[in-house]
């Protein structure tokens, strides 16, 4: 199991997940902006096939990647220095379509599912999660969305959740998925909303990890690549 984490998440973080698999510390330079230049869901879109990844990856993952044989192929647009060309990669894989802001996304991403669910939020993988029959997200307008398609939805207030040179992060950013297993870096009972958010989750029979006991981090998502 490959985990593709943020280099600048919390130690305690990267320690426990060094129990479950090979973590791949991330960083890029002179990309995009500095809070989330190790974010794996600004370069790398996930979906059951395998991943999308922007074609300004550092060379160093595309080679680990292959190395690995893990499934992916290279998106047409570049990241860029700040939004929307940060944003064409972050969106969610769902059961029944893509959740984007369909203005940005990549056009490999949107062949991996034939429905696109637009939003104007862009970091759409940032702010939403899917749990079984239910999504959280810690964005109103996406909230909106996925209400008026009827989805199972969970607003979560993005208050307490830490983005460093921001004033908040994202719940999305906060954590990975790996079979029926989530995994937090950090720890749900700062939020507010943390009793919603645990019935919720194992009520569709997931379970749940907080890698270390302190404020959640916004990490850009936890990425688990399995491979042979």
């Amino acid at each position: 199991m490959l985990i593709i984490i943020d280099k600048k998440a919390p130690e305690a973080a990267k320690e426990r997940l060094q129990e479950v698999g090979e973590v791949v510390e991330f960083s890029t330079s002179g990309i995009c902006y500095e809070a989330i230049s190790g974010h794996p869901d600004i370069f790398f879109f996930q979906h059951p096939g395998g991943l999308v990844v922007a074609p300004n990856t550092p060379e160093r993952y595309i080679n680990l990647l292959r190395e690995r044989g893990i499934s992916f192929e290279k998106g047409d647009l570049p990241v860029g220095k700040q939004y929307p060309e940060t944003a064409h990669y972050n969106a969610l894989y769902t059961h029944n379509g893509i959740l984007h802001n369909i203005y940005v996304t990549d056009n490999n991403v949107k062949k991996w599912h034939k429905k696109m669910i637009h939003c104007k939020q862009a970091y759409a993988r940032c702010n939403a999660i899917e749990i079984g029959n239910w999504l959280i997200t810690s964005d109103k307008g996406i909230e909106r969305t996925l209400l008026n398609e009827s989805r199972k939805v969970l607003y979560v207030s993005p208050q307490n959740i830490v983005l460093q040179g921001f004033e908040n992060g994202f719940l999305g950013g906060c954590c990975g998925m790996e079979q029926k297993k989530i995994y937090f870096c950090g720890s749900i009972g700062n939020l507010p909303q943390s009793n919603e958010i645990k019935t919720t989750i194992s009520g569709e029979g997931w379970e749940i990890t907080e890698l270390f006991d302190g404020p959640l981090h916004d990490v850009g998502s936890i990425l688990f690549l399995p491979h042979g």
